[in-house]
């Protein structure tokens, strides 16, 4: 009988700790340029080259372009974001937003493409000069995707 109890006990522990865990991220590393970003873990890398890295997870899409103008600095990163942002035809575009995690400084807009939410940042590395545009889409429905999206940009870091 204790056994019994013992047994149950374990699995409403481990059924308890499992409803509270979640899921676990992935660090990936874009070499060529010393980025690493931590995104969740159903990402898969679709592409990897020297000017473009790609991922694909369930219901987002991750882009990230070098647009290497090395004569550009922080202050123009806003406009350049904007204009991207224009490029890219997105509607409804909401304001700038100053971005800032410790060498990567830029500027990051949402807006609505094909039904589509796109956040776009534009962003440069401080320490290499590297600029760069990172897009990440997902529903624009999907409040959780916003959430998550925002928090792969805050991840961007240095490997």
């Amino acid at each position: 009988m204790k056994s019994t109890f013992k047994i149950f006990v374990a699995l409403a522990l481990i059924i308890t700790a499992s409803a509270f865990t979640s899921a676990i991220d992935k660090i990936y590393f874009w070499d060529d340029y010393n980025i690493e970003i931590t995104v969740p873990d159903d990402f898969k890398t679709t592409k990897d080259t020297n000017n473009e890295f790609e991922m694909k997870g369930d219901g987002m899409e991750l882009f990230m372009y070098i647009w290497n103008q090395k004569n550009v600095t922080i202050d123009d990163m806003d406009e350049a974001t904007i204009a991207a942002a224009n490029d890219m035809k997105l509607q409804e575009l909401d304001e700038k937003i100053p971005f800032k995690n410790g060498d990567f400084e830029g500027y990051y807009v949402e807006g609505l493409k094909d039904g589509d939410r796109v956040m776009l940042a534009g962003i440069i590395d401080i320490q290499s000069r590297t600029n760069f545009f990172i897009a990440i889409t997902f529903d624009d429905k999907d409040a959780e995707a916003e959430k998550e999206a925002l928090k792969i940009l805050e991840s961007i870091n240095h490997k």
